[in-house]
């Protein structure tokens, strides 16, 4: 039974959990430690797998579907699902969201957060919103009260892994990737993290584009990508991971 302060993950839109941190997760709910998300969005703004038969005002929906799914997957314990507009969060009130953050931090008081940094990973808007209304709310809470804080990173190794993975739709699509020259925490996923994560990707069946089908069939591309997560540390007491692979905050 997991007890005790845990982990908080903030993102923006259903499936950041899985593809963005689904190896962090998975670590951590694995080793007990309760760990809880905030999603801001639905998602209802596009799709890629285009679930046979469904309507695109069905999206918001199917997403939260998805979501449910993959956040069983991981063992999340709490989904915290908001209805802030896919693609329009940086015109949202952020005073608002930033307080809404405040209050599950307050009310979970997690013994860390991870969100995303100032780059959204490929300057997606909404992650740079979301994440920047993270980390506001973090720094403002009192020392005594503040948890660690992590951001989602991206180094040349997960740069390369999408370059070489999107080859395997030849559509010649890339992603605007703001590669690190530094992270402070690589989670390195064993083979069956790896496979327990995709089991959560692919929960979300309407983002599947056509690359993450195909890379399947690709064992040692998967563990390039999926299997090596990089994180900054913006804030913490601890030091690195520990002997069980874990944020240090859980030692």
């Amino acid at each position: 039974m997991e007890t005790g302060p845990g982990l908080l993950v903030v993102m923006s839109h259903p499936d950041d959990e899985s593809m963005g941190c689904g190896g962090l997760i998975l670590r951590h709910t694995r080793a007990g430690i309760p760990v809880s998300l905030i999603c801001a969005t639905r998602g209802e703004a596009g799709w890629s797998g285009k679930p046979l038969g469904a309507k695109k005002e069905d999206l918001a929906q199917i997403r939260t579907g998805e979501l449910e799914e993959a956040a069983a997957t991981l063992a999340i314990g709490g989904v915290e699902l908001w209805d802030y507009p896919d693609g329009g969060v940086d015109r949202c009130d952020r005073q608002e969201i930033t307080q809404r953050i405040w209050e599950q931090i307050t009310k979970l008081r997690p013994k860390a957060v991870v969100g995303w940094g100032p780059d959204g990973g490929y300057g997606h808007p909404d992650h740079i919103a979301v994440g920047a209304c993270t980390d506001i709310a973090v720094t403002s809470m009192a020392e005594g009260d503040r948890p660690a804080l992590y951001h989602l990173a991206i180094d040349q190794q997960v740069a390369d892994f999408y370059k070489e993975a999107f080859r395997l739709s030849g559509d010649g699509q890339q992603l605007p990737l703001v590669v690190q020259d530094r992270f402070d925490v690589v989670f390195d996923l064993d083979p069956d993290e790896v496979m327990m994560k995709l089991r959560a990707i692919d929960c979300h069946r309407s983002q599947l584009e056509e690359w993450r089908i195909a890379i399947r069939n690709h064992p040692r591309l998967m563990q390039q990508g999926y299997g090596h997560e990089p994180y900054l540390t913006i804030s913490s007491r601890a030091t690195g991971l520990t002997a069980n692979g874990l944020l240090g905050e859980f030692s």
